[in-house]
């Protein structure tokens, strides 16, 4: 296995506190969805926290999409570690695949897929949009319920869908409360 501290602190030093917390929350996540499954353990670990460095500078590139470009980077940096072919196949199938919600992939693809999505949503999905949108409150609840809508779509596993239910609820009754304290003016 690679060195989990490394990965770690890669992810950090390329995707920030949000990088690092992010692929945490997926993994935390996956430890709930994915208790009654037989899955490599190994595979969604490194996919939780290489899923996102085609995002990050030094990476990142304009009119790529970011799941393409992690699946060049983790290929590189796999290889580069020595990592079996199957195994880096595997890894490259989740990252790839983490953003769609296909139900044709491995259980590992699910699982990645499923748990990035949830971390979109739910009280943590309304404040990571928000955040992204300090003076546009009317854009950000628009792409706040849009998001919820794509990933309600997207959910694979029925545990996940459970959880996502669950967030759902928190998200639209933010909402409830934000339109009831603003009159719908924000």
């Amino acid at each position: 296995m690679l060195p989990a501290a490394e990965l770690k602190e890669l992810t950090r030093q390329y995707g920030g506190e949000y990088g690092l917390t992010h692929s945490q929350r997926i993994l935390n996540i996956v430890a709930l969805i994915g208790e009654n499954y037989t899955y490599d353990k190994e595979v969604v670990f490194i996919s939780a926290y290489l899923h996102d460095w085609g995002g990050y500078a030094p990476w990142k590139k304009d009119g790529v999409d970011h799941a393409e470009r992690s699946v060049e980077v983790g290929k590189g940096y796999l290889q580069e570690k020595g990592m079996d072919n199957e195994k880096i196949e595997h890894v490259l199938e989740c990252i790839g695949n983490h953003h769609n919600g296909r139900k044709d992939k491995s259980i590992e693809a699910k699982l990645l897929s499923d748990a990035d999505g949830i971390d979109y949503i739910g009280a943590i999905g309304v404040i990571r949009e928000f955040s992204t949108k300090p003076r546009e409150l009317r854009k950000a609840f628009e792409s706040s319920q849009a998001r919820m809508e794509r990933i309600r779509q997207s959910i694979c596993i029925d545990e996940s869908k459970e959880i996502a239910k669950e967030r759902m609820e928190i998200m639209k009754l933010i909402f409830h409360h934000l339109e009831k304290e603003t009159g719908n003016v924000f």
